[in-house]
Order: C-alpha cells, then sequence, then structure tokens
C-alpha cells in the first residue's frame, strides 16, 4: 500500500530530483556588506591605534647597568678537519714531553723531558718513608728527595734552611 493510505495526512508527492527553490540571494549579500564593513571598522580601529601609540611613543629607556654584562653566545664551534687537529694536539704534547721548558718560573718548577726524568730517577730513587714513622703524619721531604721539577717545601717559620 501506499504510504497515504496507511497515514491520511501525509500527501503523496514525487521528489522532481532539483532544487524546487532559489537561494536567497538578498540573505547572502547582506551577509557580504555586513562582513565587508566589519572588515573596514576592524582596519580603522588597527589604524586609529597605530596613529595613537606612534604618537605618543615615549624615548628610549634607560640602560640598564645590566645590559652589557651578558654577551652574546658564540656560534657553534665546528671542527673542520678533526685528524689534522688531532696530529696537532699529539704533536704539541709529544713535544711538552721531549723539551725543557718551564711550567712555572714564579715558582721555580720546570718540565724536563721525559728520557731524562727516567734517568734522574733510577739514579737518585724514590723517596722512602721509614718504618718508624706512623703512616698517619708524613715525614716532611728534604730536597735531595724531592722530585726533579717540583719547588723545594718552605721551612718551618719563614726561615730558610
Amino acid at each position: 500500500m501506499p504510504p497515504s493510505m496507511d497515514n491520511p495526512r501525509i500527501k503523496s508527492t514525487a521528489s522532481p530530483g532539483y532544487e524546487t527553490q532559489d537561494a536567497n540571494v538578498r540573505g547572502v549579500f547582506n551577509f557580504l556588506v555586513i562582513l565587508g564593513a566589519g572588515l573596514v571598522v576592524a582596519a580603522l580601529i588597527c589604524w586609529g591605534l597605530f596613529r595613537y601609540f606612534s604618537r605618543h611613543e615615549t624615548g628610549p629607556a634607560p640602560a640598564s647597568p645590566f645590559a652589557e654584562t651578558r654577551p652574546l653566545p658564540l656560534g657553534p664551534q665546528l671542527q673542520v678537519n678533526p685528524r689534522e687537529d688531532w696530529l696537532k694536539y699529539r704533536e704539541q704534547q709529544e713535544q711538552s714531553l721531549e723539551t725543557y721548558g718551564w711550567e712555572n718560573r714564579g715558582s721555580g718548577i720546570v718540565r724536563v723531558p721525559i728520557e731524562r726524568a727516567m734517568e734522574l730517577l733510577v739514579q737518585k730513587g724514590l723517596p722512602v718513608q721509614s718504618d718508624k714513622t706512623p703512616a698517619a703524619t708524613p715525614r716532611p721531604a728534604s730536597a735531595a728527595t724531592l722530585p726533579v721539577g717540583t719547588a723545594k717545601p718552605a721551612a718551618k717559620g719563614g726561615r730558610k734552611p
């Protein structure tokens, strides 16, 4: 049975397959006019604020005492040629092991080539602690037992021996 026979209030009409009403052109046009007016008002407000703030701009802020204390960080320290850098470092280390030089001129500490330092160590020997002295109180080293390249200890009371 057709739907109209079950319910007499429903009219039986077939769909034509297309839109039977046109779009509301007046409503679309009114929306676009209101939208354009809103954009113009917003642009005028922004322009007015810009002019107001540019006229009332204060002078530069007083310099802070901390303004110059924070330097900018350096760029990345890239290693362009790591093999060459390593070879230079290795050469510097070998040179410091094979040459004489001052480590601390004020304290009288010198650098001795490692071969010569080993020869001196074999000749003089290592400082030895006697069995009579307890381990808790170390015995002051004398100048004869100091390794090469170290400063002499200061005498007690500021007197020189």
